[in-house]
């Protein structure tokens, strides 16, 4: 019954691509070092090679200052990018475009370039003298509470690279209605409709984004990186153009999880938290890319956790070398959460008690504030749930095995996330039922390989009443000319805020295909059956007979509320003597609502916890530090987890259904991640009494923090 099935056509951009064998490619002459002015000293010859087409610099493309962040209007992030920039500020960012016959011009292009630098000393922008692109100052209502014991953790999270097997690719043609059609490997088709018609100071409807289906995204896809330089090319040179970026180019010229320090301070009196304050310092890279929210996540999506008196959350975005930090998933939660996690299991052992407990005592509770921040006339949500009995039913499956030996420890760190930015999405899905009563459902989300194409029609058949597969479903996703806007699939909006615009539109759909049964069954005489049982017959007669009248229906999902689905891990391991790590077993209790596809959610949260322990263990981009180039820009030098790496892995759903939607569900995707580093620290001091407060925790680096206690013990 599925039409989304394995098969051999071409789904992904780049098999796409490659069937455009008419099409010119785009490549680019990549500042060697950065920051600096550069100037290709002959240009004129190079312009005239064989297979050139065409080479832009700087001084050739409109200067409309724009951001790469796929997030709606007004965009949070600032105006800090062209779509060539005079200013080179990080080694990688592209000095020209070029639109080649083949790959062999392009090449040829970028050995035979003279290239003269300028380095440039100062700020990476003038609006920003002090490298500062943002600063906050958030306070909850002020503590009339003081003293009490007090407590401090800093620690320091990295980059990592999004590591998606299909790399960003993207085609620029022109259509018979003389519209710019960008096919392009996308998380957020709208959005980069409107980013190239800002940067090229176009109006949207002259630009169609067909997105295809994503082959890994992580967060890297809500990003418009090389949209703009194929749209470019093919309005130049009036041909179609396209773009595969390489494996080295995606460590440097797309984006990263920003890296930061972080620092949590705490109040106590006994058990009860009276204050608890987290300041971020947090590097964007030379251009702000989501660099606002993603720091504003990192203490919205950790500290509303925890019942305290007082809160306070401050910090700064700066500017720094190397490459550009963005949109990545958990969007701030795992830096977070590896700092007031960390923290918590801290005081939980200074204080003589378990994490669990003391988490137990101190646990936000049903109906608590869940904006902590909350100004007046802004919707002020809760939370939904109370983790309790979660947290004591995943630690006693993780204490269920054998008693803790010799160097082992057990950790635990929880993480919550949202469902969708809250107040600030909107998604419509039309539904279509054709004469043979299959439905063609339309909308601008996108399965990036989570599963939102079963999660959806699963959805739509409940609302039909339905069975599932009871009757075809085909999705027509990411096409800007379908009627299906959509903010895209980030935020882990799709199932809570998507799903809702398509329950929506199947009820309606359910409602004008009874009508017209009733019109049907009063006209023979004969008894009303069962939606179910006459559907075929009834989608039928909508396109033939006396009753002619297409059905069709569109949802539409504006939510207010954004509920939170919450993660709790328990982690057992042993430390060795040489640094080796061993994760003998991982417990995962999760919160996600109602699951929607059972099978989708396990892949969600081992794909997730993967990630984690990259996060966690072994992935760091490396940069030098001169300009802030990377050195590990490979595969065989970036460390990933491998299949052997993998422990054991079991999954506790809670028992809730969330009430806000009448599917029951909340988002799953991203907060099964940000437990995993925090948890894993806990282990370690509990192994070997250690806290190591900066990641990756390689072998090499538990090592060495072997020896210092150690020589610190026999001194």
């Amino acid at each position: 019954m599925r039409k989304w099935a394995l098969s051999t056509r071409p789904r992904f951009a780049p098999d796409i691509l490659d069937l455009a064998s008419d099409a010119l490619v785009c490549g680019v002459i990549e500042a060697a070092s950065a920051p600096c002015t550069a100037h290709i000293q002959n240009l004129d010859s190079l312009r005239q090679m064989p297979g050139v087409v065409a080479i832009l610099t700087a001084d050739d493309v409109p200067e409309h200052p724009f951001t790469t962040a796929g997030q709606p209007e007004p965009e949070p992030s600032p105006y800090d990018m062209k779509i060539l920039n005079s200013v080179l500020r990080y080694p990688g960012e592209p000095i020209a475009l070029i639109a080649a016959r083949s790959e062999k011009d392009i090449k040829a292009v970028q050995q035979y370039a003279d290239i003269a630098y300028q380095p440039l000393h100062g700020p990476f922008h003038e609006a920003n003298p002090s490298n500062v692109m943002s600063q906050w100052d958030l306070q909850s209502e002020p503590s009339s509470e003081s003293g009490g014991e007090h407590f401090r953790t800093t620690v320091r999270v990295h980059r990592v690279s999004h590591m998606q097997l299909e790399p960003h690719a993207a085609l620029g043609y022109f259509d018979e209605e003389n519209r710019l059609v960008i096919v392009t490997t996308t998380q957020v088709p709208y959005h980069v409709r409107r980013i190239v018609a800002r940067a090229l100071g176009w109006p949207v409807s002259r630009i169609v984004v067909q997105a295809t289906d994503v082959g890994g995204g992580f967060g890297g896809k809500q990003e418009v990186i090389v949209e703009p330089w194929v749209a470019l090319l093919a309005v130049w040179t009036k041909k179609p153009v396209k773009m595969i970026l390489s494996r080295r180019q995606e460590f440097t010229i797309t984006r990263t999880r920003h890296a930061a320090t972080l620092n949590v301070e705490s109040t106590w009196n006994h058990t009860t938290l009276q204050s608890i304050d987290l300041k971020a310092d947090v590097e964007t890279g030379p251009y702000g890319s989501h660099g606002p929210t993603v720091a504003h996540n990192m203490g919205l999506k950790s500290l509303p956790l925890y019942r305290a008196t007082h809160y306070h959350f401050h910090g700064q975005v700066r500017y720094t070398p190397g490459p550009v930090a963005g949109a990545f998933r958990g969007y701030g939660g795992p830096q977070g959460a590896m700092a007031v996690e960390t923290h918590i299991n801290q005081i939980a052992h200074a204080k003589g008690l378990s994490p669990a407990a003391l988490r137990h005592a101190i646990l936000a509770k049903k109906g608590d504030a869940l904006d902590i921040f909350a100004y007046d006339g802004m919707v002020k949500r809760q939370h939904h749930s109370d983790l309790r009995e979660l947290l004591e039913m995943t630690m006693a499956r993780i204490q269920s095995g054998p008693p803790v030996g010799e160097n082992e420890g057990i950790g635990l760190a929880m993480s919550m996330q949202a469902s969708g930015v809250p107040g600030q999405e909107l998604a419509q899905v039309v539904i279509h039922v054709d004469e043979d009563g299959s439905l063609v459902v339309k909308t601008g989300a996108m399965d990036i390989g989570q599963g939102s194409k079963e999660a959806l029609a699963r959805i739509i058949y409940g609302a039909l009443d339905l069975p599932v597969d009871f009757i075809p479903i085909y999705f027509s996703m990411g096409k800007t000319a379908d009627n299906g806007f959509d903010y895209g699939t980030y935020a882990s909006s799709t199932t809570y805020v998507t799903g809702y615009a398509a329950f929506k539109a199947a009820r309606i759909v359910r409602r004008k295909m009874l009508a017209l049964a009733r019109r049907m069954s009063r006209a023979s005489s004969t008894p009303l059956s069962p939606l179910a049982a006459c559907w075929y017959q009834v989608a039928h007669a909508s396109f033939y007979g006396p009753w002619r009248h297409p059905i069709m229906a569109q949802g539409i999902a504006a939510p207010t509320d954004s509920p939170a689905p919450f993660a709790i891990l328990a982690v057992r391991l042993k430390v060795h003597d040489t640094g080796q790590l061993d994760i003998q077993q991982m417990v995962m209790g999760i919160d996600v609502g109602k699951p929607i596809n059972p099978m989708g959610l396990q892949g969600q949260i081992e794909g997730a916890v993967v990630q984690g322990l990259g996060y966690a263990l072994c992935e760091e981009l490396e940069l030098d530090d001169q300009d802030g180039h990377v050195r590990n820009a490979s595969l065989f030098d970036y460390a990933l987890i491998s299949p052997q790496d993998i422990p054991p892995l079991e999954i506790i759903i809670a028992d809730h259904e969330e009430q806000t939607v009448p599917f029951g569900g909340k988002s799953a995707g991203e907060v099964a991640l940000a437990p995993v580093a925090p948890a894993i620290v806990d282990g370690i001091f509990q192994a070997r009494g250690i806290w190591m407060t900066e990641l990756p925790i390689t072998m090499e680096r538990l090592w060495y923090a072997l020896q210092a206690q150690h020589e610190t013990i026999t001194r």
